[in-house]
């Protein structure tokens, strides 16, 4: 199925059987599933005491940007508590919510956990549709087995503690963008069968990463796709990999 995909596709599938990796070391443009490890840091610091949940934000100018999210259309005196910008930032992909939480949370600090985690393909090196740092070559990027590594650490990760580690999982768990892992999965969830995700998208690039827990089995996937002819061909290849891992759990 991914050699028909005209363009690059990366992808990492993990069970407790085994793996499949396909180019699942290639660094490829992040998209949104950078804000998978913006959250992992985010709620690191909670546990660190160094930031609140339940304390109250203003939105900068500077953080207010276009394309995914509410946030930016909504009054200038909004203040919004942490939690709700993490919510916001991986529910809706809020741009705007995901640079207050940048800003909050330190690009080096979001680094800093790529490195300790040894995600050797993830960086964040700018702020959302910051567009003159694409101009200056500045992108974030990482890869289907760095994705993997996230989600495995929100899981069943020692970084952080059982009570923010559930908060994280939940957190995708209520993912609302539902195109692509779980498009194929005739009617949709059932109590035994759940996905927990984080898509990404930017003209010519689609991504999908997350875990499946279905009949207590349970896999960690991410595909990611770029240098598409028409991003519709990276939704199809995404949703045909969701139901096959979706399937195989399920027999």
């Amino acid at each position: 199925m991914v050699s028909k995909v005209d363009g690059k596709v990366s992808v990492a599938i993990e069970t407790d059987k085994g793996h499949i990796l396909i180019n699942a070391n290639d660094p490829l443009p992040s998209a949104s599933l950078i804000k998978v490890p913006i959250m992992i840091e985010a709620y690191r610091q909670v546990q660190e005491g160094k930031l609140n949940l339940a304390s109250k934000y203003s939105l900068l100018p500077e953080d207010r940007v276009g394309g995914m999210g509410i946030v930016s259309h909504l009054s200038p005196e909004l203040r919004l508590t942490l939690k709700d910008l993490i919510s916001l930032m991986i529910i809706i992909s809020d741009n705007t919510a995901t640079n207050a939480v940048i800003r909050n949370v330190g690009i080096h600090t979001v680094n800093q956990l790529a490195t300790d985690l040894n995600c050797g393909q993830t960086v964040l090196a700018r702020m959302m549709m910051d567009h003159e740092a694409v101009k200056l070559g500045k992108d974030n990027i990482t890869s289907a087995n760095d994705i993997v590594r996230f989600l495995k650490e929100i899981v069943e990760g020692s970084i952080l503690n059982e009570e923010n580690k559930k908060a994280a999982y939940n957190t995708l768990l209520n993912q609302q963008f539902n195109t692509k892992l779980p498009a194929l999965i005739t009617g949709g969830f059932s109590l035994n069968a759940t996905l927990a995700h984080k898509t990404g998208e930017l003209p010519g690039t689609e991504h999908d990463a997350g875990v499946f827990h279905i009949n207590g089995k349970h896999a960690y996937v991410a595909v990611l796709t770029t240098e598409l002819s028409d991003n519709t061909s990276g939704q199809r290849i995404i949703a045909q990999v969701g139901k096959l891992v979706f399937d195989y759990l399920s027999a």
